[in-house]
């Protein structure tokens, strides 16, 4: 069965770990960023999180090139994550509950662009599953405290 595949988001209770907030982003090719990519600050600025992503913001809700020039200050909205926060994600593997479910694992973004559960990755942790919706290939993840800038204490 093939998988759904869609840029990660906020699952529910938009407050409850997260919030947005305005940062400059990045202008250097390939450190822009698109709904749904996971980011993170270097100096004052938010770039695209590389592989394995060691530390990070929270993720975009708008595609950065285009939304800059609708704000007087160039700035864009970033959904600032912290550890309560739940994110839906999708994988390339169909969730088993038994298997996945409170396991953490790494994630990787595809030849897409798209910010996926690896399941294949126990090394790099970056999110635990907390919910499957098995028929709907839906992963509900929160992303471990220790790679978040926002995680409320001194990782």
């Amino acid at each position: 069965m093939a998988q759904p595949v869609f840029p990660a988001t906020i699952a529910y209770d938009h407050n409850k770990g997260s919030y947005v907030e305005e940062y400059t982003p990045s202008q250097t090719a390939g450190e822009t960023f698109g709904y749904g990519d996971l980011v993170t600050l270097s100096g004052a600025t938010v770039l695209r999180c590389g592989a394995d992503p060691a530390t990070i913001l929270g993720i975009s809700e708008v595609v950065s090139e285009s939304a800059r020039v609708l704000t007087p200050n160039g700035r864009v909205p970033i959904r600032v994550l912290g550890p309560e926060a739940v994110i839906v994600m999708s994988s390339l593997t169909v969730p088993v509950m038994a298997t996945h479910l409170n396991v953490a694992y790494g994630v990787a973004r595809d030849a897409n662009g798209i910010w996926q559960v690896d399941v294949s990755d126990t090394t790099n942790t970056r999110v635990v599953v907390v919910r499957l919706e098995i028929a709907l290939g839906f992963w509900y993840v929160k992303f471990l405290a220790a790679n978040l800038l926002n995680d409320g204490v001194a990782s």
